[in-house]
């Protein structure tokens, strides 16, 4: 099992530095980042749903994904092109591409409302489904807009999408540290509730990895700002990675599944992969774009 998550990670990384460094078309990472959104935002809205439906009280590998759920993530990946490709398409200067991704929101909205609503005796079972979609566009829509915008910022003297490969550094070698450092040393429990297997020890590895990787790639490829604002930046995003993964844990605990999906073999789904990073990439963003308009 662990040689073939290790070979899937492999493989998501080559298609990952592919289509961000060496392609020369925009369209190559707004299609692979779109495609992550479609995939994480369907077993979003699926475990979602899962619980709504009443259908958690019986564990399960995964929740089933129905053709409302592939919908529903088509509506959240679209708004990757139209962040990036809407203001072209109608005249508009690059810096309406939010305010088109915030119109495309509030217009599936209105049709889910209208749709949900006629379609659905129970009024608060209703209610409940259309704010969970909400919820989606929040917590998986716009992080994935940021991640395509954070690979395209552009730092001198570096690697097209540095700052995304940093953050993503940070990111999964915590993952990575405080799974060996929980396993080796982990004594005390995180929050048992949400993750029975995590501990204080582990969660404090991590951050310790994220810290000394934020410190190697700044180093090695000479990124253009301090040792200690290195630090500091990566101790931020790890942290903020594993506020991801416990947020995840905690959806699939309320669903009563093990894993999101079964797209990754030995990751589980789409959502099980890029947890941490929905947390982590927009600190990420934040702190980059004020350091690289």
């Amino acid at each position: 099992m662990l040689r073939v998550r290790l070979l899937t990670a492999f493989v998501l990384v080559l298609v990952l530095f592919w289509c961000v460094t060496f392609s020369t078309h925009l369209a190559v990472p707004v299609i692979l980042f779109s495609l992550g959104t479609l995939f994480a935002g369907a077993e979003f809205i699926a475990m979602r749903w899962h619980v709504i439906d009443g259908q958690a009280a019986t564990e399960r590998p995964h929740p089933a994904l129905r053709r409302e759920h592939w919908g529903i993530g088509t509506c959240y990946a679209l708004c990757v092109p139209i962040e990036w490709y809407g203001p072209e398409l109608f005249g508009q200067p690059p810096a309406m591409g939010t305010s088109l991704v915030f119109a495309w929101i509030a217009l599936c909205t209105v049709c889910g409302s209208a749709f949900f609503y006629r379609r659905e005796i129970d009024l608060e079972h209703s209610t409940h489904k259309l704010m969970n979609v909400l919820a989606g566009f929040v917590y998986i829509t716009i992080p994935g807009v940021i991640m395509m915008r954070l690979s395209q910022i552009d730092i001198p003297g570096t690697p097209k999408g540095i700052a995304l490969y940093f953050s993503l550094a940070c990111v999964l070698m915590g993952d990575i540290g405080a799974y060996f450092v929980g396993r080796l040393m982990g004594k005390r429990k995180l929050i048992p509730a949400v993750s029975p297997k995590k501990t204080v020890e582990g969660a404090l590895g991590g951050l310790v990895f994220s810290a000394l990787t934020g410190l190697g790639v700044c180093a090695y490829f000479n990124l253009p700002f301090s040792p200690l604002l290195a630090f500091l930046i990566a101790l931020i995003v790890g942290a903020s990675g594993q506020v991801g993964d416990l947020a995840e844990s905690a959806l699939k605990r309320t669903a009563n599944v093990k894993d999101s999906g079964s797209l990754l073999p030995g990751h589980g789904g789409m959502l099980d992969r890029i947890d941490s990073l929905l947390f982590g990439v927009p600190l990420a963003h934040l702190l980059f774009l004020s350091l690289y308009r």
